[in-house]
């Protein structure tokens, strides 16, 4: 019992001496304040943050005219983009569409990238999140500024792929973006039916967006002209592929504050290598345009219609034997279908393919030239 006793003394002993201790602290006198540490370095609002490499692109002022210039653009405005709705046309044709091709969100059955195949309920023009998303790195003053181009890689001619003549276009910027779609979208004619060529659309030829490959000085069709007036120059050798790009050309050195977003050149941007002077390059390339479209509104082929199956096929004269003629293999730009020589179809072709392009031979003056004038000889 004693040494309960003393346990219980020595215990109230020592809490006594921790309270003692807790109040005595509050009980200490408080020093001086210290001197007032160096005021930091103020920072200038907006410019030298570390947002701001992000406000200078990013910020109302800057993106205001690029706005403005955009709904100018056929990339925003047009009939074309209510198309988008059909898988067949959705990568080219709707917002939504590019973004599915570019991200790979769909593949076909041979694993190639591509759109929904079911198509889509509304079809948009092409916007800012079709062409950008994010950047690739923030370290602009090491990486460049990528300024978000959905794309950077190098861009197939699709119709191509698997053909075993397979053919890549690299500018090794931005413009392979625009590669995607500014491509032609089939390739020149070829005999289908007894060494002819089985025409069966009104909207046949190298589609609306050639501009890359008759850049690159490829696709003219010419292997039935016996004789070339004029030399075929080589690829990738016009001044306009080795010495700059559709971004250059068509976005490049703009002083409105759009930074080519209309897509239309410059004309200060032409003048940097063409200085005070209008281009001549492609002088009488539109008279030879006139005089090729009437030849080929001269062209008699022969007139086809669809037989019990569906499947196209001559038209005959009630003797069997004559043909049912069909004349001009193009009226008013449009093609007309029929059976036809493949002299004339490629004549065609590279008539379609030089007016489609909408550069009126700016693009590669010298094979512009050089495809037509062999065509309208071919058919003289």
């Amino acid at each position: 019992m004693k040494k309960i006793k003393l346990l219980g003394f020595l215990l109230l002993t020592v809490m006594s001496l921790l309270f003692i201790q807790c109040t005595s602290d509050n009980m200490v006198a408080v020093g001086p304040a210290g001197a007032d540490g160096a005021d930091g370095v103020d920072g200038v609002d907006g410019v030298d943050g570390s947002a701001a490499s992000c406000i200078s692109c990013h910020s109302e002022t800057h993106t205001a005219p690029i706005n403005a210039a955009y709904l100018s653009a056929k990339h925003a405005t047009g009939g074309s983009w209510v198309r988008g709705t059909i898988a067949s046309c959705a990568k080219c044709h709707n917002n939504e569409g590019f973004i599915d091709f570019i991200s790979g969100n769909y593949v076909d059955d041979e694993g190639r990238r591509s759109v929904n195949p079911a198509g889509y309920s509304v079809s948009n023009p092409l916007t800012c999140t079709g062409c950008h998303d994010t950047h690739r790195s923030f370290d602009f003053e090491n990486d460049g500024n990528d300024f978000a181009v959905r794309t950077l890689d190098e861009v197939p001619l699709y119709f191509l792929e698997g053909s075993g003549f397979d053919y890549t276009i690299d500018y090794g910027n931005a413009s392979n973006t625009c590669a995607n779609c500014h491509q032609p979208r089939r390739g020149a004619p070829q005999p289908n039916l007894n060494g002819k060529f089985l025409q069966t659309s009104t909207h046949w030829g190298p589609h609306h967006g050639p501009q890359t490959a008759l850049l690159e000085g490829i696709q003219g069709a010419y292997s039935t002209f016996t004789t070339l007036v004029e030399a075929i120059p080589p690829a990738k050798e016009a001044a306009h592929r080795t010495g700059s790009s559709c971004i250059e050309c068509h976005m490049g050195a703009t002083t409105d504050g759009s930074f080519g977003h209309s897509w239309v050149p410059a004309k200060n941007n032409c003048a940097t290598c063409h200085p005070g002077t209008v281009p001549t390059e492609v002088a009488g390339l539109g008279a030879d345009m006139t005089t090729l479209a009437a030849l080929l509104e001269d062209v008699v082929g022969q007139a086809i219609a669809k037989d019990a199956n569906g499947d196209w096929q001559p038209v005959f004269e009630a003797d069997g034997v004559t043909p049912v003629p069909v004349v001009g293999i193009v009226h008013d730009d449009h093609p007309v279908v029929g059976l036809y020589n493949l002299k004339d179809a490629e004549a065609a072709w590279n008539y379609l393919f030089v007016l489609e392009d909408k550069s009126e031979g700016l693009h590669n003056p010298d094979y512009a030239k050089a495809i037509i004038k062999n065509s309208i000889a071919a058919m003289q």
